[in-house]
């Protein structure tokens, strides 16, 4: 018989008015907000987002510290780099697999 896989079990501090969020939203899909909060989180890493998705989620200062860091690279280079990093670990694999 098969294993069960038990989910992983994560503590996240929220702002009040964003758990008012949640739950609002929760509410209006019918689930739970622990289901409300896995949906969003899948559907973020589901694809590579569109810019404006890109520019809404980074950090503050993360395209300086990455054009920091990444002087060498031409911007094709830059943008595989960043296409790779929103791929899922799956992708991921099949695409090294498919280059090696």
């Amino acid at each position: 018989m098969k294993e069960k896989v038990q989910p992983y079990k994560y503590m996240v501090r929220l702002p009040p008015a964003m758990r008012d969020q949640i739950r609002e939203s929760a509410r209006h899909y019918r689930r739970s907000m622990n289901s409300d909060i896995v949906a969003r989180l899948q559907q973020t890493f589901s694809g590579i987002p569109d810019e404006t998705t890109v520019r809404d989620i980074e950090p503050p200062l993360h395209g300086q510290f990455e054009n920091l860091f990444r002087r060498d690279l031409t911007p094709q280079e830059a943008e595989l780099i960043r296409c790779y990093r929103r791929m899922s670990a799956r992708k991921r694999e099949a695409l090294h697999n498919l280059l090696v």
